[in-house]
């Protein structure tokens, strides 16, 4: 079984997760991600929830719409299952980065997350179209688990992570 942890602008591309997640089902995928809205919390306590999430992944995957990259809690879960994490005493709760995969969903501006860009650049995160999700879902999985396992020194983190969303103009 594969621990995916799935980032997306929840406003947008709500339905795109509700519907990978029948999808997946049969799949040896599973859905680590936030369930409950938790902006209620401080940015602290978001960001830990998000590591607590990400210490059991090996693949975070980005669904791609329009709004996507002009989000900090995008950019934020993205920057965190790049980072791994050594405990200096508890090593079960170390965790190395996560695989990325990106989803282009169907929409005709894709906005991508800079960090996550930067990722497909260096040839470290695995792309795909949300029009062959169905067929090839498991195998570009796959494919990212492979590469977070070999290619793990292109991963590009060097961003300084977004303070606040991009307010449309």
């Amino acid at each position: 079984m594969v621990n995916c942890f799935i980032s997306y602008h929840h406003k947008n591309d709500q339905n795109y997760l509700n519907e990978l997640r029948l999808l997946k089902e049969g799949m040896k995928v599973a859905d680590y991600s936030l369930k409950d809205d938790i902006g209620y919390l401080s940015d602290d306590g978001i960001y830990k929830k998000i590591r607590d999430k990400m210490r059991s992944c090996s693949v975070t995957i980005v669904l791609i719409g329009s709004e996507t990259g002009k989000r900090k809690w995008v950019d934020a879960e993205i920057w965190a299952s790049l980072r791994g994490y050594k405990h200096p005493t508890k090593s079960l709760k170390s965790f190395k980065a996560n695989g990325l995969l990106c989803i282009f969903l169907p929409c005709q501006n894709h906005s991508i997350p800079p960090r996550l860009q930067d990722n497909i650049d260096s040839g470290y995160a695995v792309s795909m179209r949300w029009s062959n999700v169905e067929r090839d879902f498991e195998s570009k999985v796959n494919y990212a688990i492979w590469k977070r396992d070999n290619l793990f020194n292109s991963i590009d983190n060097s961003r300084t992570r977004m303070k606040r969303n991009i307010l449309k103009k």
